[in-house]
């Protein structure tokens, strides 16, 4: 009897440690400082951050960082307003944990602007791309957003972090 109990027992945690990998965490916190809604979800190789400031200009803001393997990450930033803009700016910077806090491994800044796309409607804004070659330590995106007015007369800055997310 004790050797099914103790069997049984061993096959119920190794299932629940399994399970465990999988899970997804899931944290929303209100961000008072900055006045949205901020949504973070970790999991085993992505590291992603939702924020709905719902401003007058910015509607939504997202920014994702996933593990592709061979210590390379691709990086996602998405921001979307409520109206068509002037321009909008976007600087994406990739952060590695030292001892005394985070450094600036990678950094770049992008700008549409609607003099460049005088066709399109310019609501949004998304860039994707990737960066190899990286250091094991745990890593984490700061995304910030700025959106100017078709007439010049409003702008509107917001700034975001995701959790940490450990590269191997």
């Amino acid at each position: 009897m004790k050797k099914y109990l103790r069997k049984g027992i061993t096959i119920y945690v190794a299932l629940v440690m399994f399970l465990m990998s999988a899970i997804t965490v899931h944290a929303e916190n209100s961000n008072a400082s900055a006045g949205m809604m901020v949504k973070e979800y970790s999991g085993e190789d992505f590291s992603r951050v939702v924020a709905s400031p719902r401003g007058q200009l910015i509607s939504s803001v997202q920014l994702e960082l996933v593990d592709e393997g061979f210590r390379t990450v691709s990086i996602y930033s998405e921001v979307l307003c409520h109206e068509e803009m002037k321009k909008i700016k976007m600087s994406v910077t990739l952060q590695k944990s030292a001892s005394k806090g985070w450094t600036d491994v990678n950094r770049k800044e992008f700008t549409w602007t609607k003099e460049n796309h005088p066709d399109d409607y310019l609501s949004m804004a998304t860039i994707s791309y990737r960066i190899g070659s990286l250091s094991a330590g745990t890593y984490r995106l700061k995304g910030s957003y700025s959106v100017f007015e078709l007439d010049g007369s409003l702008q509107e800055f917001r700034t975001v972090t995701t959790p940490g997310l450990e590269i191997k």
